[in-house]
């Protein structure tokens, strides 16, 4: 594995083969793809660290899926750069990762080959009510900490991504043109028709439900994940990633 910075994101590089970048959701790191990365064999995976969390800096700009997007995007054009690439990227997104990869799929659709959305929801009303309930209590609780703690400032400012975000509205999932497979879990966070309702609104969108499990999919099912990603990326990648000496 090599690590390294793209743009301004900590970055874990690891395989060979056409490339496919990794991105965790809320208050993880990149390490949650940790037991799907041995079943991607034949991509070069980039698991990206989001704004906030795990080695990269919170840094000034505002805390914003959008902002998370734009990072994503600086990281994909300076791993263009660096390793003389000219193709695009498979997109493997957990949670806010998934939200994240919408958001590239919907402003930057050139960068994307196809896109696995794992777990996402499109607005903050789509998850189940008490595990909205216990996530608003919990941001309202780290702003009160915050009034005194930094840390408890800085971590308020990462939970809140989930309070009052993301906000993709059904004319802008009709407008996505990146190949698209929903996985969710059976008894995920977010509902069934939460995630149906993506696939249905995305063109040409697949929908796959994990039975039996919940929201964690890559820690739980990380294997059947992975064969999912892996079968659905592998029609839509062909382009290794073209590494230079520096690498």
């Amino acid at each position: 594995m090599s690590d390294l910075t793209l743009g301004e994101l900590a970055a874990h590089i690891q395989g060979e083969g056409p490339p496919v970048v990794l991105l965790h959701g809320n208050s993880e790191d990149s390490s949650v793809f940790d037991r799907m990365a041995p079943h991607l064999p034949g991509f070069t995976l980039i698991a990206l660290d989001s704004r906030g969390h795990g080695q990269t800096p919170i840094g000034s700009a505002p805390m914003t899926i959008a902002q998370l997007a734009v990072d994503c995007c600086h990281a994909l054009e300076d791993c263009r750069q660096r390793f003389e690439y000219q193709g695009r990227f498979g997109l493997i997104g957990f949670s806010d990762g998934a939200n994240i990869g919408l958001e590239l799929a919907i402003h930057r659709p050139e960068l994307l080959a196809a896109q696995v959305l794992i777990g996402g929801n499109t607005t903050p009303g789509a998850l189940k009510p008490i595990t909205y309930g216990i996530i608003l209590t919990g941001y309202c609780l780290m702003r009160l900490a915050g009034l005194i703690s930094p840390a408890a400032r800085r971590r308020a400012a990462v939970f809140g991504l989930m309070v009052g975000q993301p906000n993709h509205t059904a004319a802008q999932l009709r407008q996505v043109r990146v190949p698209t497979l929903v996985v969710a879990g059976q008894r995920d966070i977010v509902p069934r028709r939460e995630s149906q309702r993506t696939a249905r609104l995305i063109p040409g969108a697949e929908w796959v439900e994990i039975a039996g499990q919940g929201h964690l999919l890559p820690q739980r099912a990380p294997k059947l994940v992975a064969e999912l990603s892996a079968e659905f990326l592998a029609r839509h990648l062909h382009e290794p990633l073209i590494r230079s000496e520096a690498r």
